[in-house]
């Protein structure tokens, strides 16, 4: 079954809706530049009310030792995304999952994952300029590729781009963010149990085909 991730989370009632759809996981942005940004006492508070059995991940870019550190004593997730360009010693000195973002316009883009052996999974995302409101890369860049960890796929993913880009690239997973929002932090449930439910449909009509 897809992996359902839900970034940029801000309010708890946004965790609830989510929790109700049976979502995966939930990200909390701790990059200050983010219009989706939570300081890292406030996003550990929030994340300690996501119930058990959803994974709680920390959104960090370039974050020094400390600042990993400083997430992981908090107890309140179990993974880290690393969205910069971070080393690949940066991950294997985490003691939570992780996650490993990879901008994404050309297939040399792709060929980064390889140095990246440390990471529990890949994610890979549409190049952005300050944030912007997420844009879909080509997913034909993904078509019959295997990597050596399984991967998740983000960047401008919503109700209407969701099927389309999951016949494209099979992914073991999916990241909703800006595609299931009113404003920045803001998710609409609507769009959100939409968008949950054009995966689990795909789940049981067309991937179980592909396999």
């Amino acid at each position: 079954m897809t992996f359902v991730k839900v970034c940029g989370m801000t309010r708890r009632e946004d965790i609830e809706a989510a929790a109700e759809l049976g979502v995966d996981a939930l990200g909390f942005i701790l990059v200050p530049a983010s219009p989706r940004f939570l300081p890292s006492e406030e996003a550990a508070k929030l994340a300690s009310s996501v119930p058990q059995g959803i994974r709680k991940v920390a959104v960090m870019m370039n974050p020094s030792r400390t600042e990993i550190e400083v997430v992981e004593k908090t107890g309140a997730f179990d993974c880290i995304q690393f969205h910069g360009s971070e080393t690949p010693e940066t991950l294997s000195g985490c003691r939570l999952e992780t996650i490993k973002a990879f901008s994404v316009t050309e297939e040399a883009d792709l060929e980064n994952a390889a140095l990246y052996d440390a990471a529990s999974f890949f994610l890979f995302d549409s190049k952005k300029r300050r944030y912007e409101k997420g844009v879909a890369f080509d997913h034909s860049l993904l078509r019959g590729r295997t990597f050596a960890k399984p991967f998740i796929l983000a960047g401008g993913l919503g109700p209407d781009t969701l099927r389309g880009a999951l016949r494209e690239a099979f992914p073991f997973g999916v990241d909703l963010n800006s595609g299931v929002e009113d404003a920045p932090g803001v998710k609409n449930r609507v769009k959100l149990a939409v968008a949950v439910a054009t995966v689990r449909d795909f789940d049981t009509s067309e991937r179980r085909e592909h396999r």
